[in-house]
């Protein structure tokens, strides 16, 4: 072999190595599993084939009071360990709706790079589930005091369409 073709092989060899030791590490607890999972199946049903494998779900009693979870990152580049954070002194998902919607924020952080957007639809309601600090956009009432507009689980279609297409058009109980 000629050493030119020997020193070109051997920087394409090189050059497709993983980064800085990079290894992916999956550690999702039990009772996450299931949101990853209804995670996976809305990408899917969007048309995102998504596989994680570098997704690290862990609790934390360091996170500042007031932040349920937090991300290590906004990003959607896979070779980067994603790390999502659960405040483990605070109790802030009081149904299943509140908890898919605090880990799915964070997964679209980093998984699919999205940073907050508190851009509101034409009611007053959050546009997107990007919103900081509200997991009830879906959720059924806690206290229902006769407020009939109080359960809107209805509503998760579409924030689930918007979480995978920001462009998603605004929905009819949204106007």
């Amino acid at each position: 072999m000629s050493k030119p073709l020997l020193l070109l092989t051997l920087v394409l060899f090189l050059g497709c190595q993983k980064k800085d030791g990079f290894s992916p590490s999956f550690k999702v607890p039990p009772q996450f599993q299931p949101i990853v999972d209804s995670f996976l199946t809305a990408a899917s049903a969007r048309g995102r084939q998504m596989t994680i494998d570098n997704l690290i779900i862990q609790y934390d009693s360091t996170l500042p009071n007031g932040i349920c979870a937090q991300s290590n990152v906004i990003s959607s580049e896979n070779n980067i360990q994603k790390i999502i954070y659960v405040n483990a002194l605070l109790h802030c998902a009081q149904n299943d709706q509140m908890m898919e919607t605090l880990i799915f924020h964070e997964m679209g952080h980093c998984l699919l790079g999205r940073r907050h957007d508190g851009s509101l639809l034409p009611n007053g309601d959050p546009k997107s589930i990007m919103i900081a600090n509200d997991i009830t956009i879906y959720s059924p009432c806690l206290y229902n005091l006769g407020n009939p507009n109080c359960d809107k689980r209805s509503r998760r279609s579409y924030y689930i369409d918007e979480l995978f297409n920001p462009s998603t058009p605004v929905p009819d109980w949204g106007k």
